[in-house]
């Protein structure tokens, strides 16, 4: 299955500005995905499947998702009311952050996605609302990726929204959102406490001086050199926090709850 949170039909009808053919042909796909889900559940089970998707398109929200993971569970053989149990569940963390993300009554898909998905990565519910009250009308899909990613590598919240601040300030490029955790993430290695290097990456992009490739002048790592007391920490952060996911966007993954056989 694809680790994409952004499925390639609705990239397109994006890209192509709602094309109603094209939405057609969306629908079109998505019945028939959903269809092969439902063919390996037993028939009450497809049937509270199929409602449990309409009830969440009738909300406006996206079903891609919904249909990727039941999908995703009978191809593992997943037990079909366990399925259903994480798609509805799935139904409820999409439904969280479109009310988080939704300007009078409406949000983008992709904007739901990825913000259902950087909520279960740990981002707080504020630093949503502090990301979308500073880009109106604007999506924030690939900013709260890159604040989660942000978040991985062990920059507290507040140094995090603040590196997005610097970046928006400048003109805010999306081509060069994946390369400020990448930047942090380098000084990180080199031995700077992460709430210092977001800061040295933040005051880099705002002073004009771009995304650092290497070490800033004058930052140096904790505990060594003369002139900069370590303010926190023992010993050098080698890189980000174990245990948290420091890779690209995957699609949203099961509960583990609901079943070890699925993720």
């Amino acid at each position: 299955m694809s680790r994409s949170a952004f499925p390639a039909a609705l990239l397109l009808i994006l890209a192509a500005g709602w094309s109603p053919a094209l939405v057609r042909s969306a629908d079109a796909w998505q019945d028939t995905r959903l269809t092969q889900a439902m063919a390996t559940m037993p028939a009450s089970t497809a049937r509270d499947l199929e409602r449990a998707i309409a009830d969440a398109q009738a909300l406006g929200l996206p079903i891609s998702p919904l249909v990727d993971k039941a999908l995703e569970g009978s191809a593992k053989g997943v037990a079909a009311d366990q399925v259903l149990l994480v798609v509805r569940d799935l139904v409820g963390q999409l439904g969280r952050a479109r009310d988080l993300v939704a300007l009078e009554g409406t949000a983008p898909s992709t904007d739901i996605v990825a913000v259902a998905e950087a909520l279960r990565r740990g981002v707080p519910e504020d630093a949503v609302r502090s990301l979308r009250s500073k880009a109106p009308g604007q999506s924030i899909a690939l900013s709260v990726h890159t604040l989660a990613d942000l978040l991985d590598r062990g920059v507290p919240v507040d140094h995090a929204l603040d590196v997005l601040g610097a970046w928006n300030a400048r003109g805010a490029r999306p081509e060069e959102l994946r390369s400020l955790p990448v930047a942090v993430e380098r000084l990180i290695r080199g031995g700077i406490l992460p709430a210092e290097a977001a800061a040295a990456v933040a005051s880099s992009v705002r002073g004009g001086k771009g995304i650092p490739t290497d070490g800033p002048p004058g930052l140096t790592p904790p505990g060594q050199g003369k002139g900069r007391k370590d303010t926190g920490g023992k010993g050098k952060r080698k890189g980000p926090p174990k245990g948290r996911p420091n890779g690209l966007m995957s699609p949203l993954p099961l509960p583990p709850s609901a079943s070890p056989g699925i993720g």
